[in-house]
């Protein structure tokens, strides 16, 4: 559809009559001379009637690049920004390479909008419609945003043609959006949510404290206007989940779906199914979750192969090994999800998972929690269900002592270590992660994201416990162990990492701006 649409703008672009460019003298007595042979010179006209020469002579070339082709411009690189943000999902090199040529196209049409209105001057207040102007405020402000958001591993990928992210001025251009309350004002304001949700969910030990309160006045402000909309209802959903609301979440999911119409809501229904799920197993509630993501492995939504696993994963946490294991099974014929020629990544990691379950005869190792790990979910449990959780680890490490694999036993410390963490119990966790993190790297022989990740979780634990801690004590430990993991590479879920790494050095640098500051006061 995205597609279809910048197809259709650049045939109106190309349709659009165009203006006069004066390159130099000689060029533009040539135009005009031009313009005279083909009838555009009406006093050369003298033979001809005046009515027949008003309907025959074709008008003088714009001044000024039309309203109705800007507006086109800007829907062809609004289209080419929304594909862009769709591929960097994807978390492949691949994808950021085709999100990085659409955001230099794009970027570039925005760029030529916004040139043009500034040659207008005062003019433009006549000659461009509030609608386009507020697409390009909320173009390039996104671009600035989503640029600036992204770590040194991606941005190499997706700026390779020159492009640098400016956050204060994306936001300031989003905000006009939202303050011109033209047709775009609304998408400003889920840039905004986005940003402070989406983000924050990415580090929410690390952000929450700060973000969390801005998303809640973003969302308020909107929802005044849009009561019904399904889009902030669905941001309602994410907003409470960051604040361990989860109850209070799963109904702000139900009701965004319920909103979301038949004609263009069946993906959004799809994506609250899946928050749904998530929900039920942050609340440890694994029938409902295993039925969410049969609903979905059913309507073949993005990945059929890995909503099975987590099903599975489900079933197994609430005792129903069996069918755990038949599905198990069934799931290696559907792993054929690729992007750019090559299997997408969450299916990389549910074959070899797949393929070391059959090794080990299904000796699995609470594939739930992994999950739960990877997805960052511990942040938003409450502190029973935290201990439920802790409860089901130390039998699992005290049950396999033996028999559990490094490996194994790295990825049950992780999780123990990050529970902990999220308990308050800050020396005991430390002590796990430390244990994974100490681990040589020939000896992590599957699991290679598991050093990577521990070092993550002792940063956040780190942070957690320095909270109080005067001037840069505050971050020089968590600083310490994110330096660490990004010295790891070609592991499973290394963007994502990335991207949590990044946001929480976007904090530090950021409180150290405003300790610099304090101290020059």
């Amino acid at each position: 559809m995205l597609q279809h649409a910048e197809a259709l703008c650049t045939a109106q672009i190309q349709a659009a009559p165009k203006k006069t460019v004066p390159l130099s003298a000689s060029i533009s007595k040539l135009v005009s001379s031009g313009w005279s042979y083909f009838g555009y010179n009406s006093e050369k006209s003298s033979t001809k009637s005046s009515s027949s020469s008003a309907v025959s002579t074709p008008p003088p070339p714009p001044k000024y690049m039309t309203n109705g082709e800007m507006r086109a411009r800007v829907i062809r690189a609004e289209c080419l920004l929304l594909t862009s943000l769709i591929l960097l999902l994807q978390e492949s090199i691949m994808s950021y390479l085709k999100a990085g040529l659409n955001l230099r196209k794009g970027y570039k049409s925005y760029e030529n909008v916004w040139a043009e209105i500034k040659n207008m001057g005062d003019e433009s207040d006549k000659l461009v419609d509030n609608n386009t102007l507020g697409g390009v405020h909320f173009g390039l402000g996104t671009i600035h945003i989503v640029l600036a958001s992204m770590p040194a591993k991606i941005l190499r990928i997706i700026s390779s043609f020159g492009y640098t992210g400016d956050k204060a001025f994306g936001f300031d251009l989003v905000q006009k959006c939202i303050a011109g309350k033209g047709i775009r004002s609304p998408l400003g304001s889920l840039m905004y949510l986005s940003y402070y949700t989406i983000l924050t969910g990415f580090a929410p030990s690390v952000l929450g404290e700060t973000n969390i309160p801005v998303a809640d006045k973003i969302l308020n402000e909107a929802l005044k206007d849009y009561k019904e909309s399904a889009f902030f209802l669905y941001f309602a959903g994410r907003t409470n989940r960051l604040k361990g609301l989860t109850q209070e979440s799963t109904e702000n999911f139900e009701l965004a779906s319920s909103k979301a119409t038949a004609e263009w809501g069946s993906e959004l229904q799809r994506l609250c199914d899946y928050e749904l799920g998530l929900n039920c197993a942050i609340l440890l509630d694994w029938t409902g979750a295993q039925k969410c993501f049969d609903r979905l492995a059913s309507e073949n939504y993005w990945s059929k192969a890995f909503f099975l696993y987590f099903k599975a994963a489900c079933l197994e946490a609430s005792g129903e090994r069996d069918k755990a294991i038949t599905i198990y099974q069934s799931i290696p014929g559907l792993v054929n999800r690729k992007f750019g020629g090559r299997t997408i990544l969450v299916e990389q990691y549910v074959a070899r998972k797949l393929k070391l379950f059959e090794q080990n005869g299904f000796d699995t190792h609470l594939p739930a929690l992994e999950i739960l790990l990877i997805w960052n979910a511990f942040s938003s449990m409450t502190p029973e269900h935290l201990k439920t959780c802790l409860a089901q680890v130390d039998a699992k490490i005290s049950q396999n002592r033996t028999a559990t694999g490094l490996d194994s036993l790295a990825v049950l410390k992780t999780i123990k270590g990050a529970i902990l963490h999220q308990l308050g119990q800050h020396k005991e966790g430390a002590e796990c992660l430390n244990w994974v993190i100490a681990l040589p790297a020939a000896k992590v022989q599957e699991e290679k994201w598991v050093v990577p990740f521990a070092c993550w979780e002792a940063g956040v634990g780190a942070w957690m416990e320095d909270k109080q801690q005067e001037g840069d004590r505050r971050w020089t430990r968590a600083k310490g162990f994110w330096e660490k993991a990004m010295t790891f590479s070609g592991y499973e879920f290394e963007f994502r990492l990335s991207i949590r790494i990044h946001a929480a050095m976007m904090k530090i640098q950021e409180l150290l701006e405003q300790m610099n500051l304090k101290a020059f006061h």
